[in-house]
């Protein structure tokens, strides 16, 4: 790790959250379930969820019941593996339960639940926060699944509900949900850019640097504790580090012109970045060590690194085609372009800004297509590429979420700049910024608990 302190403890996550776990039985949902929507069918399952029970009096006084609620909801309809159902349709069922723990499974069925989440929420003892109990059943195989108890601050109500709604997305599919991940991104204001987190969900708002100058490139290192980027605040273009709460801020790199373009290894070990020591845009390894080591000679620009998920390795953008267009490259991560470089960008007079999908099969890019930008993606399987966003507005700067199902890049629309996601595969997208100065979207790893 990159990061130089004598402080004891510096490593202890920034937020803590207690999470009590009910002592209950855990059941994985049936293996035919999880294969039909690992081939992603266009059927959702279809959940109830309940409001929430309270316990004790003026509990729900602020209504955090019913924000849970919403939040829940909104969390599970964005997977794209659920369909929320009507709650008119099981009011009256919901009412005759309430005041039961049993679950009359064949009539949650008949109303249309396959799914059904039945939820609980009151205040911890002496006011210290709030717990919320959550359980998840099968109304067609007529079974528990999931209980949970989280015991949570109310700065912490959206943090909790995201960590649910994934605990259910990975019962259904065995894979973990990304409604806990966040997206870093570029806001210009008062002539700089300075990076804001958002979370998936487009809430929870908030600026990361103050810098009060131009800020580029935000990449997460795998741990998603940290947030490297290159800041102008210092009259030159330096590499930096800063943890995701904006309190810790360290230089990593200062030469001379470009210090860019970063990117982390898999393993944490080794920054990509952009160097123009060598009068020339070139990509070098940063180690561990602060040492550097170049990975491309050619006398052409080199630049947007993006690392394989095995770290084996290097997406890269270059101009050497001698076309005088970019073109997106593959080269060995340790030995550079001295050894073998594979062109993958063809049929387009510009590509760049390739993004390496978490499952490694896959590289996401932008690419020039009639007088606009849309976002290409090209299969290492197959070696065939397609463009998935289509519509007005040019479309760039692809980042992949980590279950690697969904895209948000930026998008540039009668000259406002928003970011927007769109599953892979069915063309819908959506607005998460509104702001019109939204740049270099960067999705968050998995965050560790």
């Amino acid at each position: 790790m990159f990061l130089k302190t004598d402080k004891p403890g510096f490593f202890i996550p920034l937020i803590v959250m207690v999470l009590v776990l009910l002592q209950v039985r855990t059941v994985s949902a049936a293996p035919q379930v999880r294969i039909e929507l690992e081939r992603e069918t266009r059927k959702k399952v279809t959940l109830a969820i309940t409001d929430f029970v309270v316990k004790g009096s003026g509990a729900d006084a602020l209504g955090i019941g019913k924000e849970a609620k919403k939040i829940l909801q909104k969390d599970l309809m964005l997977s794209e593996w659920f369909s929320p159902l009507q709650e008119q349709v099981f009011e009256e069922l919901e009412k005759l339960e309430r005041s039961s723990s049993k679950v009359d499974y064949r009539s949650w069925h008949q109303v249309g639940a396959q799914w059904l989440i039945k939820t609980e929420y009151s205040l911890a003892a002496k006011g210290k926060g709030q717990v919320f109990t959550f359980r998840l059943y099968d109304a067609v195989n007529k079974r528990f699944l999931l209980g949970k108890r989280y015991k949570a601050s109310r700065d912490l109500l959206r943090k909790t509900i995201h960590r649910f709604a994934d605990e259910v997305v990975m019962q259904l599919t065995g894979k973990r949900g990304i409604a806990e991940t966040q997206i870093a991104f570029l806001n210009q204001e008062n002539g700089g850019k300075e990076i804001y987190l958002i979370d998936f969900d487009g809430h929870n708002l908030r600026k990361v640097t103050n810098d009060h100058s131009v800020n580029l490139s935000p990449a997460w290192s795998p741990d998603a504790n940290w947030i490297v980027y290159t800041s102008y605040a210092a009259h030159n273009p330096d590499l930096i580090m800063i943890d995701t709460a904006g309190k810790k801020r360290q230089t990593l790199h200062r030469l001379p012109g470009l210090n860019a373009a970063p990117a982390w290894s898999p393993d944490m070990q080794r920054i990509a970045l952009v160097l123009s020591r060598d009068q020339n845009s070139e990509v070098y390894v940063l180690n561990k060590d602060r040492q550097l080591e170049r990975l491309t000679r050619h006398f052409n620009i080199d630049t947007s690194p993006t690392w394989s998920p095995d770290g084996k390795n290097i997406a890269f953008t270059s101009d050497r085609s001698g076309t005088g267009a970019p073109q997106i490259y593959i080269m060995d991560s340790v030995k550079g372009d001295q050894s073998k470089v594979t062109r993958i960008s063809f049929g387009s007079g510009y590509n760049d800004n390739p993004a390496w999908s978490p499952n490694g099969d896959q590289i996401a890019y932008t690419s020039r297509v009639g007088k606009r930008f849309q976002i290409r993606i090209y299969d290492l399987n197959t070696h065939h590429s397609e463009v998935v966003t289509k519509g007005s507005g040019s479309c760039e700067q692809p980042s992949w979420s980590p279950d690697g199902r969904f895209l948000i890049y930026r998008k540039r629309e009668n000259d406002r700049y928003n970011l927007f996601i769109q599953k892979v595969g069915n063309g819908g997208e959506r607005q998460l910024t509104f702001s019109g100065e939204g740049h270099s979207p960067a999705w968050s790893p998995y965050f560790k608990h």
